[in-house]
């Protein structure tokens, strides 16, 4: 179970093997340790040192975000005893032709699941400009395969996502909703604001995967090792974008979920002037519901031929990909959706 705090201001105290939040008037809720795998702190939320050592206790993540969504760090338990598999992974960065496999087979499912997400929008919007970028992202697809090194990889990924993010706006089927292109930091729109909150979940939800099953987050083969960057979650991630989150900032768009309403413009960081979009309290409690039902919605996975919650097939990706890495399968296969 994953729990969101994001009311400012409370307190979480252990009660035996329970956490407790509580206010000034007293404890509001309760929950099983047990229970729980992850807690995402949004803003100011105090923890008393037996909460923090039962949290480690029972194995459970905490991971510390601003008010506005900007990622600071997380508090986790010990991890990383699988040394052999950490060499095995080490064994294939070193090794450039496997780590230029691994990072094509990154940047395909991307391609291949942004060209499928276009591909069943535009069977109701029927617009030219979609259909044409969809037959791009095809010739991208080709363009990879023909990638001789890293550099050149990234190149086509860069251009994909170019491609794609150019008619990203075209999906929105709400008036007044301006989307000016894929900006990071700071998000200066709603749709930026919801893309970057998102992604930023699932960074967390795959770097847990990874930490668990003894993967080094830090070695990637697409993303180049960085001080501090989570290389091989950001590739993991890549064919992720497209199926759990961007299919989810339009649905909440056009249904209605999320309105202008649910929106601010504040300080994107307390130690920095410039300003961000982002969510209200309330817009980020319906939004944190929208994305915890995404996952748990079913799908059919085709290495095992059976369905699974969203968030499990991303586990199973992560235990194939050690599996591949270990020698026990040949080559990684993205999920395609």
């Amino acid at each position: 179970m994953n729990l969101y705090l994001t009311e400012q201001g409370i307190k979480v105290r252990r009660e035996g093997r329970r956490l407790q939040l509580v206010k000034e008037k007293g404890p509001l809720r309760e929950f099983r340790l047990d229970d729980l795998e992850r807690i995402f702190v949004f803003g100011r939320v105090h923890f008393t040192a037996q909460a923090i050592h039962g949290i480690l206790k029972h194995d459970v993540e905490v991971h510390f975000l601003t008010v506005s969504g900007r990622y600071l760090g997380r508090l986790t338990p010990p991890r990383g005893k699988n040394i052999e598999l950490r060499l095995s992974q080490f064994r294939a960065f070193e090794d450039e032709k496997r780590r230029l496999d691994l990072a094509k087979a990154f940047v395909r499912g991307k391609i291949e699941n942004q060209r499928a997400f276009l591909r069943r929008q535009n069977k109701k919007l029927k617009d030219e400009a979609l259909a044409r970028a969809i037959l791009t992202l095809k010739g991208k697809l080709r363009d990879l395969e023909a990638a001789e090194d890293l550099d050149a990889l990234r190149g086509v990924e860069g251009q994909a996502a170019h491609v794609y993010f150019e008619v990203f706006g075209r999906l929105f089927q709400v008036k007044g909703l301006h989307f000016p292109g894929r900006i990071k930091r700071p998000p200066p729109d709603p749709v930026n604001a919801l893309l970057s909150l998102g992604y930023t979940l699932l960074v967390s939800l795959i770097n847990g995967f990874a930490e668990a099953s003894g993967l080094d987050p830090y070695l990637g083969y697409l993303h180049a090792p960085d001080y501090g960057r989570p290389s091989l979650v950001l590739d993991l991630m890549e064919e992720w974008r497209p199926v759990v989150v961007d299919p989810l900032v339009v649905r909440l768009f056009n249904w209605g979920a999320i309105r202008p309403e649910d929106f601010t413009e504040e300080p994107w960081d307390e130690d920095e002037d410039f300003s961000s979009c982002r969510l209200t309290p309330e817009g980020l409690r319906k939004f944190l519901d929208h994305y915890h039902r995404r996952l748990d919605e079913e799908v059919h996975y085709p290495p095992l031929d059976k369905k699974f919650a969203l968030r499990d097939v991303v586990r199973h990706q992560v235990w194939h990909l050690c599996r591949v890495l270990k020698g026990q399968e040949p080559e990684y296969q993205p999920f395609l959706y």
